[in-house]
């Protein structure tokens, strides 16, 4: 299992991801955002790649990830649309995109719609999973959209 998490303040949920995942033998890469980072030791953290604005893509190579996490990201970035194309293509087939960052940063309503232009389907919203954040979950569906 490969996991991408872009972020623009390496917290504790890297922490608590590289930790659930640690048994499964799953690599963990980070894309880190301009912001403050804490710093990680863990087994399962392969590639760390400095992303040096918003106005940047993620580093990734076509259907090279199951999971994308993008935390307190896509509001800020200048091309979001352009980003969630390049998450996609990034995706496994059934991959799903997970966008968590704080509440009332971006509307969640505004972030769905770019879900859907971005051919992700099924996109839900999960208001209090997180104290003081919105985490919103899509897939990436064979045969689907851009079918990729």
């Amino acid at each position: 299992m490969k996991i991408l998490v872009a972020t623009s303040h390496a917290d504790t949920l890297i922490e608590e991801i590289c930790a659930y995942l640690e048994p499964f033998n799953a690599t963990v890469d980070l894309s880190l955002y301009p912001g403050e980072h804490a710093e990680y030791s863990s087994a399962v953290i392969g590639k760390v790649d400095t992303i040096k604005d918003y106005n940047s893509p993620i580093r990734s190579a076509t259907r090279d990830y199951e999971t994308i996490v993008l935390q307190d990201v896509l509001h800020q970035h200048s091309l979001p649309l352009k980003l969630l194309q390049l998450i996609y293509r990034s995706l496994e087939n059934s991959a799903e995109v997970i966008i968590v960052q704080q509440c009332g940063a971006m509307e969640t309503s505004d972030i769905e719609a770019l879900l859907e232009k971005a051919e992700f389907r099924a996109a839900n919203t999960i208001a209090d999973l997180i104290a003081g954040y919105d985490v919103i979950v899509a897939k990436k569906m064979h045969i689907w959209g851009n079918g990729l």
